[in-house]
């Protein structure tokens, strides 16, 4: 009897475009509710739900084993991972949504930065160039000149390099630690230092701010879990050009909703940056044995 069983593959791909999709929903989600609730409380909110949505689904004997490495570097990594949402959210209320898209695909290319500066990879030419390529698409997308290089951009870079350096944080912990533990660690620690952070900003959302953000947080949790299943399903290479439909569909809602019109150096910047990627996890998958 012919098996119906998906290929790996196939199932990889799949669970990161929910993934990516789900990420090019949360920048829409902020646009939408910005006006009424500060990013700083979107930021809390988000991760409330998320963190409702955990204990509500998961069994606490998965959420509370024993940890594997110090405290401190659960919190560290939370810390960050609170302050890189933050910048991203501000983002997307400053600048076109496709643009601020494109500019959180430089993620990986800090990340191979990060590692040859603080972890002692190795910098070879292949990592060189995926870097020089990728900011040149970077500069594409921004087309800076006097005065154009504005705070949304800023903020974009931010919280590229902020989740960079929670990747980083991550490869330390990755052989030793439950992924479903880690999440549940990250948005103990989080919710309660969002919300002492949003209370200077604090407004009550409407029931339908609430709903949208509760949506975004429930969304974002299965989001995380969906890439965290690709990534053993799939290769990284494959993974990363699906991540890709994030930039058209940022340029879809955002022409729709919020009338951003498709600029081309938009799409040939965040393409330059793909291909950066590209070239670098080509190299790295000839490296392994």
């Amino acid at each position: 009897m012919r098996s119906c069983a998906m290929p790996a593959t196939i199932a990889g791909a799949l669970f990161m475009a929910a993934n990516s999709l789900v990420a090019a929903m949360d920048g829409v989600i902020v646009r939408l509710i910005a006006g009424e609730i500060h990013p700083l409380g979107i930021v809390f909110f988000r991760n409330l739900f998320s963190l409702l949505a955990l204990y509500a689904i998961f069994p606490r004997s998965r959420l509370h084993s024993d940890p594997g490495i110090s405290f401190w570097v659960h919190a560290l990594r939370a810390v960050i991972k609170l302050l890189a949402l933050f910048s991203g959210f501000m983002a997307v209320t400053q600048m076109p949504l496709a643009s601020a898209t494109a500019i959180a695909f430089t993620m990986p290319l800090f990340v191979m930065l990060g590692s040859a500066l603080f972890l002692g990879e190795q910098f070879y030419a292949a990592r060189v160039a995926a870097l020089v390529l990728g900011f040149a698409g970077v500069l594409i997308v921004l087309q800076p000149g006097p005065g154009t290089l504005d705070t949304g951009a800023l903020w974009a870079l931010g919280g590229a390099i902020g989740l960079a350096a929670v990747a980083l944080l991550m490869k330390v912990s990755a052989n030793r630690e439950d992924p479903l533990r880690i999440a549940g660690i990250n948005l103990v620690i989080t919710v309660p230092v969002a919300l002492l952070i949003a209370i200077p900003v604090w407004t009550t959302p409407t029931l339908y701010a609430l709903g949208l953000t509760a949506l975004q947080g429930v969304g974002g949790l299965m989001a995380q879990l969906a890439f965290a299943r690709a990534m053993k399903l799939a290769d990284a290479s494959l993974l990363v050009v699906v991540d890709f439909i994030r930039l058209p569909t940022a340029l879809f809602f955002g022409l729709v909703l919020f009338g951003e019109p498709i600029r081309l150096a938009v799409v040939v910047g965040a393409v330059i940056i793909l291909c950066a990627i590209l070239v670098l996890f080509h190299r790295e998958s000839r490296e392994r044995p």
